[in-house]
């Protein structure tokens, strides 16, 4: 049976099909504070279909209660709840349940799992002496097997030393 998620009397009402769920996946910051991470989640236990999509976590939403119009900043300032009720507003999808990970949790998993096989898009070479603890990633282009800690690093990856990579707007594919 199909269970209304908004006023039934509205055409445009969206409807939900029984057995199916949405979940919001958050991936916390280093310090914890935001959400770098969010990803939408709906599983279908009847047809046994997964479907994903991710919301940036600088999408700009409209709240009274706040100063602050990031998407990720509703975690911060109120929690899972008010961030699952702002994606409900904002994309019209309603929220059944949220996961929270920690960069630990992140790592924990990966190597829960043995790891993950994972191709690399480019060669990434980054250092910061001044992280805590320092970070330094370097990896070469193509497949690679990676473990809970190589896989944080190749997440956290932005560009290069040289400035080069993920950040590079300017470059030629």
């Amino acid at each position: 049976a199909a269970v209304p998620v908004a006023d039934p009397e509205d055409p445009n009402a969206l409807v939900r099909r029984e057995g199916v769920y949405n979940f919001v996946l958050l991936g916390k910051d280093v310090d914890g504070s935001n959400t770098d991470t969010i990803i939408v989640a709906q599983y279908d236990t009847v047809e046994q279909k997964v479907g994903m999509v991710s919301i940036p976590r600088d999408t700009a939403v409209q709240r009274t209660w706040s100063k602050y119009c990031k998407i990720n900043a509703a975690f911060y300032g109120a929690g899972a709840d008010t961030l699952k009720q702002e994606i409900q507003d904002t994309f019209g999808i309603p929220i059944d349940y949220y996961i929270l990970v920690d960069p630990e949790g992140f790592v924990a998993l990966v190597d829960e799992l043995d790891g993950v096989d994972l191709y690399i898009p480019e060669d990434m070479n980054y250092d910061d002496p001044t992280a805590d603890p320092p970070l330094s990633i370097h990896y070469s282009e193509g497949m690679t097997h990676l473990d809970g800690q190589e896989a944080m690093e190749v997440v956290r990856f932005r560009h290069n030393n040289d400035g080069s990579g993920y950040t590079d707007v300017g470059r030629s594919q």
